[in-house]
């Protein structure tokens, strides 16, 4: 499908790739990772022939197309939403004109003649492939696509410049998807995407024929949907069986292995060295001086090792404790001009809740949370804070209050405590500014970095209660888990929106979802949401344990558990709704523990499997070196010696791969 050979590209003197080499198979599930600035999109870029390679070359096959979906930068106008989609299918459209014009040719010209014969035949080829094309389902799979992505049937025949920059790259990613090209990259194609869009996105890629490359900071998302991890590192591409978490732990072997090879390989080159020094001028050893000499210039110096990730731990700042009720709406409404968010909303907030606000794009979790925060007023209702309630809360535009005439350093330094100073590079370095970054001027820095640093700098200060919008994004996966951990400790109150699975897992206790203008509780772990969640998104009707209270208010009456979460305009009492049927509770507790001990088994198996993979493919790989420079042919006998070898690993390699992702996929099921 797609070959890369000995690719070079670099920019300003610095080599960003050196000697890559890399090949796709056909229907390869592939996840391309590595840190920032390592050249995930330039590879992309490389790909599709937007940039040049100093060196090498990029072989593609024949008739192979490629789809590339970009980070941002997209804008499209000038047509319908449902349009411009449909558009993405050219073929159908140019055979559509061309049926309307012999169409019209056909009602202006008598019903005989070897005129209107020819036209008669070419109109039915034309049907005929248009059939073929999948043409009478095209429009029905447009607007499956559509509704699937997040949009609404109501917005189909809205003009696309209306949509925002989030809304205008669904759009691309619904034309490419439609498209169906053999080679599909997808550059952090969950940044936009609510649940349920990542969840449609997830299940179509699932199905989908050609090979997919994705660039993703979404651990859950690489774990469920790709078999392969390609890493960038040091300037090359290094490839690894299985999804992102095996991947971690293949990669850190890695690199436990090279340290350790490396010491190994400095302690003999010191030993030898001691030797040459101290015998350089005995005659009678001059010879073994000399054995030694040769024996260091052939040593092939290993590159010294990345040092292993460094776990970056931080704790909130002590606050005091608040009141049992935090924080409290009553009857709350939002509504801008004739758009009605939300209306007669009571919500409580008790010391210790860890909620997840989820919900569509557009649903309203932002609007509530600045609510929540104080900054945005109900149009009516009321807000009341709690006793002795210390507030911090981050959105996005919470960067636009940095002064950007300062360094990164003197912001994140200014009003922090004296006694977390020495700290203060350790937790710059966790949120990616390291080493002379720290020193750049607040007024240069990205939309991200900016976003970053306002997040960071808000985590030094003492609170009781957070209200945290989307705080995940821009941060790659090792600063999310700092974050994450850090709120596995925190002691107060916390309000998390975010779409981010692996973040949310294991750390709230309850989850709130904004839907219609409502609030749906859903008591439990974030988990058991997902799993009804998943449910939903396949049309089935799963049951979910829901109590919920009449008026939000603390005390009153709990109704029977509902078999679906209850749509809720009067309020949510976060007491009440923790409440779960304990025979239910009791029930799924034992099937979940069977579930995860055979989960267990089947980890340790896929662990054992990699663990055999690792040393063949590493043989395999030094055996196609050898074969690449010719010198394993100089020799008849070794050279049949090494193909009987390379075939019988080629064997045993497949194999491996087939059981490997038969345990995987039971696993996945």
């Amino acid at each position: 499908m797609l070959q890369l050979s000995n690719l070079s590209l670099s920019f300003g003197g610095q080599d960003l790739f050196r000697n890559l080499n890399w090949y796709l198979r056909k229907g390869d599930r592939v996840g391309l990772v590595g840190p920032n600035g390592a050249g995930k999109t330039t590879l992309f870029r490389l790909i599709t022939g937007q940039v040049e390679p100093d060196t090498g070359s990029i072989q593609r096959g024949r008739e192979v197309t490629i789809g590339y979906l970009p980070q941002e930068g997209i804008e499209v106008v000038g047509r319908s939403l449902f349009a411009e989609v449909r558009a993405a299918l050219p073929q159908l459209a140019e055979i559509q004109r061309e049926l309307s014009v012999i169409h019209e040719e056909l009602e202006q010209q008598p019903p005989e003649g070897e005129e209107h014969d020819e036209l008669i035949a070419r109109y039915g080829d034309l049907q005929h492939r248009f059939e073929e094309l999948g043409g009478f389902r095209a429009d029905a799979e447009v607007a499956k696509v559509l509704t699937g992505l997040g949009f609404h049937d109501a917005q189909f025949d809205q003009p696309t410049a209306t949509f925002s920059g989030g809304w205008q790259m669904r759009i691309a990613l619904a034309k490419l998807l439609l498209q169906q090209p053999d080679v599909l990259l997808l550059d952090e194609p969950t940044n936009h995407l609510d649940l349920e869009s990542l969840l449609w996105l997830e299940n179509y890629l699932r199905a989908y024929v050609g090979s997919i490359v994705i660039i993703s900071h979404d651990r859950e998302f690489l774990d469920r949907i790709v078999n392969r991890i390609v890493a960038l590192h040091r300037q090359t591409l290094m490839e690894y069986t299985g999804n992102y978490s095996a991947f971690e732990r293949q990669f850190e072997e890695a690199l436990v292995a090279h340290q350790k090879a490396y010491i190994e390989q400095q302690e003999e080159i010191a030993r030898v060295q001691r030797f040459i020094d101290t015998f350089r001028y005995n005659a009678r050893k001059s010879s073994q001086v000399q054995s030694r000499v040769k024996q260091l210039e052939k040593i092939e110096r290993l590159e010294p090792p990345q040092s292993l990730p460094k776990g970056v731990k931080f704790h909130f700042p002590a606050a005091p404790r608040g009141g049992r009720v935090v924080l409290e709406l009553r009857n709350v409404k939002k509504q801008y001009d004739s758009l009605q968010v939300f209306a007669d909303l009571n919500l409580i907030l008790e010391r210790g809740d860890r909620v997840a606000l989820v919900g569509v794009n557009g649903a309203g979790k932002s609007t509530l949370s600045r609510i929540l925060a104080g900054v945005e007023p109900p149009t009516s209702g009321e807000r009341q804070l709690g006793h002795q309630v210390m507030l911090d809360y981050y959105a996005q535009q919470q960067a636009d209050r940095l002064q950007s005439d300062s360094t990164v350093y003197e912001e994140i330094a200014r009003g922090a405590r004296f006694e977390v100073v020495p700290e203060l590079r350790t937790l710059l370095g966790a949120f990616l500014f390291s080493g002379d970054a720290v020193n750049k001027k607040v007024a240069v820095l990205s939309g991200g970095e900016k976003s970053r640093l306002a997040l960071a700098k808000m985590l030094l200060q003492p609170s009781n209660v957070l209200l945290l919008d989307e705080p995940t994004n821009h941060l790659d996966m090792r600063t999310k888990d700092v974050l994450r951990e850090a709120l596995l400790q925190y002691g107060g109150t916390f309000v998390l929106v975010s779409h981010d699975r692996y973040f949310l897992k294991g750390l709230v206790t309850k989850v709130l979802e904004m839907r219609a203008g409502q609030l749906v509780v859903y008591p439990g772990t974030f988990e058991e949401f997902l799993d009804w969640k998943e449910k939903e998104v396949r049309g089935l009707s799963p049951e979910f344990g829901v109590r919920s209270s009449e008026s939000g208010v603390r005390g009153s009456k709990a109704q029977k558990p509902s078999p679906q979460p209850e749509m809720i305009t009067s309020g949510v009492n976060a007491t009440l709704a923790a409440i779960q049927d304990a025979k239910r509770g009791k029930q799924r507790y034992v099937q979940q523990k069977a579930s995860r001990a055979e989960q267990h088994k089947r980890e340790k198996r896929l662990a054992e499997i990699e663990r055999q993979i690792a040393p063949l493919e590493t043989r395999k790989t030094a055996i196609e070196a050898m074969m690449g420079d010719g010198s394993a042919f100089s020799d008849p006998q070794q050279a049949r010696a090494i193909a009987t070898e390379y075939e019988s690993l080629k064997q045993t390699l497949e194999a491996q791969y087939r059981v490997w992702a038969t345990v995987a996929e039971e696993m996945e099921a």
